[in-house]
């Protein structure tokens, strides 16, 4: 490369990194033969550079080696030709060095090196997801380890990934992984495409990709699942399903999403098909005593006490002596201070926040009870529901706000308007979609393969095929037990 032109380059590229004071550039010149290395600090690891770029060259060139072609002295195992001045730029950004010397050959706009600090967290087991029984490592923040936890634990070449890069600012690198011959051609189509179209600056969490990608402008259940366990993602992944995995975030998406998965656990497939069956019923119990307990109690009280036993509706009267608001008023109200508190104790200190919330509840459950603001009643009925809402972690924040609407229903047109809401959000829900499948298999559709892993749990060699509700296939994974 001619000297003027070199110089032209290298200016072009350096103005782009001005006002950076965390760039740096290395200066190295072996009789006329200048070489600059282009990195960010911390950014780019300097043991690295050292190593696998500054070290060969000097050696080469020592030894009367400048007749050598580049490839053949840098040992990095990641050095290419940039293609342009744009993709020689976005790789310094993204944690490679950039070598340029002046005898680079015409059109080659520098020399990307894979020295991209990796040093992490390490994979720790994700405390929002513990298990007694199963692997207890989790994701950390980097996309490649995360995507090599998932390859640790399925061996295949039909194991596939690929890569995009979302944010016009932040360049978040985003991998999809899915198993050829297992994944739901149909969802897959739907998420590239979703993803491909996102046109947005700033991408930094997976939640913020979920928002994108998610079925409905403004969906109250999420149609899109997530995980920091790679043992569950794995499952997941072998059912059809397509892994979303977006660096720096430690939490994996992946889609498509059913109502069926948050009754499902992953120590589950681990446990006696009995038990885990029993379990699975008390899951789908107690959420629906969280959702319609609450709802069902303020309708049959305020508009149906004929339906009650005669004790019950003289111990409410009893107890509800002196209070000035109605019963659903009273609930609402009561429900609103716990969703404070369980705000305050997840937004406090680790020290403190527990602490706090259990204090914070007990005095004023107690002064609240003692005052005549609530009655004991609807401080249990509160209290359990509260509790019962907390056995399906996904939902619960979906739960809170749809039993809001459950409980206006039933206190404002008694039983009638409160059936009425659950019929709609039945419907809703049947004709709800997640990535082209229905929300509601393998129920509504009914699909006896699926029916087989929902809320009673076949044993494990049973599940002789893939749920076709999820991959659209009609493959075997097991033949049984012998």
């Amino acid at each position: 490369m001619e000297e003027n032109a070199f110089n032209s380059l290298k200016k072009e590229l350096e103005s782009n990194f001005s006002g950076m004071a965390d760039f740096s550039v290395r200066e190295l010149d072996f009789g006329g033969t200048k070489f600059f290395i282009y990195y960010i600090n911390n950014h780019s690891s300097k043991d690295m550079i050292n190593r696998f770029v500054i070290s060969p060259i000097s050696q080469a060139y020592l030894r009367g080696g400048s007749a050598s072609p580049i490839e053949g002295i840098v040992t990095n195992i990641g050095f290419i030709a940039a293609k342009d001045k744009r993709e020689a730029i976005d790789s310094v950004m993204a944690g490679n060095s950039l070598l340029l010397f002046s005898d680079m050959a015409d059109g080659i706009f520098g020399y990307i090196c894979a020295t991209r600090n990796e040093s992490g967290r390490s994979n720790e087991e994700p405390e929002t997801e513990t298990v007694i029984r199963g692997p207890h490592n989790g994701f950390n923040e980097s996309a490649e380890q995360s995507a090599m936890l998932l390859r640790r634990l399925i061996k295949s070449t039909r194991l596939k990934s690929e890569k995009m890069t979302l944010g016009t600012l932040t360049k978040t690198n985003v991998i999809i992984m899915y198993v050829e011959g297992i994944v739901n051609e149909k969802a897959l189509g739907i998420l590239k495409s979703r993803l491909s179209s996102i046109r947005a600056d700033a991408l930094i969490d997976s939640g913020s990709v979920e928002m994108y990608i998610q079925d409905g402008s403004c969906a109250l259940y999420p149609t899109v699942g997530n995980s920091e366990r790679p043992d569950k993602v794995a499952g997941k992944i072998l059912e059809g399903r397509i892994a979303v995995i977006v660096d720096g975030s430690p939490v994996v998406l992946t889609v498509p999403y059913l109502f069926c998965e948050g009754l499902q656990v992953s120590e589950d497939y681990a446990k006696s098909t009995f038990f885990a069956t029993f379990v699975r019923g008390l899951r789908f119990a107690t959420l629906l005593f969280a959702l319609y307990l609450p709802a069902l109690f303020v309708a049959l009280v305020s508009h149906h006490a004929d339906f009650l036993p005669r004790v019950v509706t003289d111990y409410m009267e009893r107890t509800r002596e002196g209070i000035t608001v109605s019963l659903m008023w009273e609930l609402l109200t009561t429900f609103i201070i716990f969703e404070i508190l369980r705000e305050v104790g997840l937004r406090m200190p680790k020290a403190v926040g527990s602490a706090v919330g259990i204090v914070g509840s007990l005095i004023l459950g107690e002064s609240a009870v003692s005052a005549g603001i609530i009655s004991p009643f609807v401080l249990i009925i509160v209290a359990f529901s509260a509790v019962c809402n907390f056995i399906s972690a996904p939902y619960m924040n979906p739960n809170g706000v749809y039993r809001f609407a459950l409980i206006f229903a039933g206190g404002v047109t008694g039983l009638f308007g409160l059936f009425a809401l659950i019929a709609v959000s039945i419907w809703i829900g049947c004709r709800k979609t997640s990535f082209g499948v229905p929300y509601f298999s393998p129920f509504a559709p009914v699909s006896a393969e699926g029916l087989a892993d929902f809320i009673y749990m076949a044993p494990v060699w049973k599940m002789k095929k893939v749920p076709p509700s999820v991959s659209g296939r009609d493959s075997v994974r097991t033949e049984g037990k012998r």
